[in-house]
């Protein structure tokens, strides 16, 4: 985990000396991935991963014949708008995960 690029996205650490900061992170990242939320980690990534599955087919099924889209046309939309979306919803999800443990270790 690169705490320096972590760290931008929790300003509430922001007056805590660096090595605090990095120390409430590990603490927060290991409380937001612990064993006891492995399936809820689980079934919120299985969730979001079925629900981007359906939105591509939707579009290739649905959305792209009735644009008249080539094959190409769709599938480069689908990896330039989609899948990058997919990894920015993903990674939202693990600050507020983290964002959320760490509320129980501040003072």
């Amino acid at each position: 985990m690169n705490f320096k690029k972590l760290i931008r996205h929790f300003p509430e650490l922001a007056h805590l000396p660096a090595d605090e900061q990095q120390q409430l992170l590990t603490r927060a990242y290991q409380d937001a991935f612990s064993s006891d939320n492995r399936m809820r980690n689980w079934r919120s990534n299985f969730i979001a991963a079925l629900l981007m599955t359906s939105l591509c087919f939707l579009f290739v099924l649905v959305i792209r014949p009735a644009l008249g889209m080539s094959q190409q046309t769709s599938a480069i939309l689908l990896m330039i708008i989609a899948f990058p979306a997919y990894l920015v919803v993903q990674q939202q999800r693990v600050i507020q995960q983290i964002r959320i443990s760490l509320q129980k270790f501040l003072p």
